[in-house]
C-alpha cells in the first residue's frame, strides 16, 4: 500500500517545484554574494545592476513558494484519494463469510483514523522530507563553495540527531499500535451504543453506558497523552542540540572570518543558507520517528484485508440452466455442525419453500446457495459445475437477494430500485407494479426522485420490503432467493406478492421463512424441511398432481 504514494507522477511534479525553488534560492545566493562584494570595493556603477538581479530572485521566490504550497497539498490529496480508493476495493474483495464475522470497527477505524495518522504522519512528512533534503543539499553546495570546513558541523549534527530520531520511533511504534487498536474497539463501542439506543433508554442503561464511554475516552486520551510526552521529550533533546549547533556554526563562522579565510559576504550568504540547514534537519529528525511509528499501521491495514481462505475462481456462468445440486453437503460453524451430508436438488423454473426450526440450518443451506460460505465437505453443483470454481461477479449478476434485513442508500427511491444500473422507465415501473409499490411512489410528489433517508427511517418497514422485492424483479435474475422476506409485510399484501413471484415463468425461487401463507403453499414444487442436520425434500400435493397426470 506505501508504494501507492511512492510511484505518484504528482510527486514528481512536486520535486521539480522544489528543485526550481532551490535553483532560485541558489542564484540569489550567489547573486547577494556578488553584490555584497561589489560593495565593499566600492564599485558603485555595477552595484544598481547586481541590486536588481538580487531584487529579481528575491521576488521570484514568492510565486513560487506559494506554487510548492499548492502542488505540496495536491500530492497529499492525491496520494489520500487513492489510497484510500485501494483499501475500499480491496476490502470488496473480501469473502463475505470472513467480513461478516469480522468487527466492522476495524474498517471504519482504518479509513478515519488510521488514515488521517497515516496523512499527517507519513504522506506529509514524506513529501516534507523530500523538499527539505534539496533545500539542505542545495545549502550544502552553496556553502561548499564558500568554504568546506563550516559542513563539519552541519555532519555532526545530522548524525546525532538521526540517532535521537531511531531510538525515539520504537516506543512511539508501540504505542500508535496500541492506540489503534484501541480506536477500533472504541469505534465498535460508538456503533453498538448507537444501535442499541432504544434499549439503552428504554432499560435505564444511560448511566452505565456513560461510565463506560468516559472510561473507553480517558483510555485513548491517556494513551494519546504518552505519545505527545514522548515526542515532547525527543523536541527538547532536538531543539537543545540545534541551538548548542547553530551558536557553535554562527562561532566557527565568525572565527574563519576573523582569520581572513572567508570574506564578510561569505558570512552573509552563510547567515541566509543556516535556515535551509538546520530547518531541514530539524525536519528530518521531528518526520523519521512519524515515519517509522506508522509502520504497525501499515501493518495492521494489510491484515484487516487478508482473506484466510483463497480460492481461485475460473469458470464463467451465464446463466442457470438446468439445475442446482447438493452432493454429500456438510457444513459447520466451529464445532457446531448445521448439514451433515445433506443431498438437494433445485431445478430450472421450479419454486421451493425451505422450513425448519430455529438454528435447524434453513439459513445455511441460502448461505450455501447464495456462494456466501462453501461447504466443509461434498459440493454445490450448478449444471454440473461446481459452484465453488465459479466467478461470484458472474454468479452474483445472474441472482436477486431479496431479504428481511434490507439496507437502502440515502438516495432517491429510483437509484435504490436500480441499484445505478441502468433500466428504463417501463422496466422499473413494472417491477414497482408486481411488488404492490405503486401507491406508495403516487403518494409522493417527487414519485421516484423521493429520497430515502438513512437506511430509510423515513418509510415503514413493509415499504422497505417491498422496495428490495422490486430490487429482484427488476435484475430478471434465473434464481431468486428469499430470506424472511415476507416478515414485515401485512398478510394480505405477502400473499398477494408471494403469488406474483411463484408465478415467474422459468425463474428458480428458493424462500426460506417460517412465515408460511397457507393458500399458496401448494404453489411450490417442493417444501424442503431442514432439521437435525438434515433435509427432506416433500412436493406439495399440486406437484404430485402434476407428476401423476405426466405419467398418466
Amino acid at each position: 500500500m506505501k508504494k501507492k504514494i511512492l510511484y505518484f507522477k504528482q510527486l514528481y511534479l512536486a520535486l521539480l517545484i522544489f528543485i526550481l525553488f532551490a535553483f532560485i534560492n541558489f542564484k540569489l545566493s550567489f547573486a547577494l554574494y556578488d553584490l555584497i562584494n561589489i560593495a565593499l570595493e566600492g564599485e558603485w556603477g555595477l552595484f544598481l545592476d547586481q541590486a536588481k538581479l538580487v531584487m529579481l530572485f528575491a521576488i521570484l521566490l514568492l510565486p513560487v513558494n506559494l506554487v510548492t504550497s499548492f502542488v505540496k497539498s495536491f500530492v497529499v490529496r492525491d496520494a489520500m484519494v487513492h489510497m484510500k480508493g485501494d483499501y475500499i476495493k480491496k476490502v470488496f474483495q473480501k469473502n463475505i463469510s470472513e467480513f461478516q464475522s469480522e468487527n466492522n470497527a476495524l474498517y471504519v477505524s482504518a479509513l478515519t483514523n488510521d488514515f488521517n495518522l497515516i496523512e499527517k504522519d507519513y504522506v506529509e512528512q514524506i513529501i516534507n522530507m523530500l523538499e527539505g533534503f534539496i533545500n539542505f543539499a542545495t545549502s550544502i553546495l552553496i556553502i561548499l563553495l564558500i568554504n568546506p570546513l563550516i559542513i563539519l558541523i552541519g555532519v555532526a549534527m545530522i548524525g546525532l540527531n538521526a540517532v535521537i530520531s531511531v531510538l525515539s520511533s520504537k516506543p512511539i511504534k508501540k504505542h500508535n499500535k496500541e492506540r489503534s487498536e484501541m480506536m477500533s474497539k472504541y469505534g465498535g463501542f460508538i456503533k453498538e451504543v448507537l444501535s442499541a439506543f432504544h434499549i439503552i433508554k428504554t432499560n435505564d442503561l444511560e448511566s452505565r453506558i456513560t461510565e463506560t464511554y468516559h472510561s473507553e475516552s480517558k483510555k485513548i486520551q491517556e494513551k494519546k497523552y504518552v505519545i505527545d510526552r514522548i515526542m515532547s521529550y525527543v523536541y527538547a533533546i532536538q531543539n537543545m542540540n540545534f541551538g548548542i549547533t547553530f551558536l557553535g556554526l554562527m562561532f566557527f563562522v565568525s572565527f574563519l572570518t576573523l582569520k581572513g579565510i572567508i570574506l564578510f559576504s561569505g558570512v552573509a550568504v552563510v547567515a541566509q543558507n543556516i535556515d535551509n540547514i538546520i530547518g531541514p534537519v530539524a525536519q528530518f529528525s521531528d518526520a523519521l520517528p512519524r515515519i517509522l511509528s506508522v509502520k504497525s499501521l501499515f501493518v495492521r491495514i494489510e491484515e484487516t484485508l487478508k482473506n484466510q481462505s483463497v480460492f481461485v475462481e475460473t469458470k464463467s456462468f451465464d446463466g442457470l440452466k438446468e439445475s442446482v445440486e447438493f452432493k454429500a453437503v456438510s457444513f459447520s460453524y466451529s464445532d457446531n455442525i448445521v448439514l451433515d451430508n445433506v443431498d438437494i436438488r433445485f431445478e430450472k423454473g421450479k419454486k421451493y419453500l425451505v422450513v425448519g426450526p430455529s438454528g435447524g440450518g434453513k439459513s445455511t443451506v441460502l448461505r450455501l446457495l447464495r456462494k456466501y460460505f462453501s461447504p466443509n465437505s461434498g459440493a454445490i453443483y450448478i449444471d454440473g459445475i461446481n459452484l465453488a470454481d465459479i466467478k461470484k461477479v458472474d454468479y452474483f449478476s445472474k441472482i436477486a437477494n431479496i431479504e428481511q434485513q434490507i439496507f437502502l442508500f440515502e438516495e432517491t427511491l429510483r437509484n435504490n430500485l436500480t441499484l445505478y444500473k441502468n433500466f428504463s422507465d417501463t422496466e422499473v415501473m413494472d417491477a414497482i407494479d408486481r411488488a404492490g409499490l405503486i401507491e406508495f411512489v403516487k403518494s409522493h410528489p417527487d414519485g421516484l426522485e423521493r429520497m430515502i433517508l438513512d437506511n430509510g427511517k423515513n418509510i415503514s418497514g413493509g415499504e422497505k420490503s417491498r422496495i428490495a422485492i422490486a430490487r429482484g424483479l427488476l435484475n430478471q435474475a434465473d434464481i431468486i432467493f428469499l430470506d424472511e422476506a415476507f416478515a414485515s409485510l401485512d398478510y394480505e399484501k405477502a400473499k398477494e406478492i408471494e403469488e406474483r413471484l411463484l408465478s415467474l415463468k422459468d425463474v428458480t425461487v428458493v424462500n426460506v421463512s417460517h412465515v408460511i401463507i397457507e393458500e399458496n403453499k401448494d404453489m411450490y414444487d417442493e417444501i424442503i424441511y431442514v432439521k437435525n442436520h438434515m433435509a427432506t425434500c416433500v412436493p406439495t400435493l399440486t406437484a404430485q398432481h402434476s407428476q401423476l397426470e405426466s405419467v398418466n
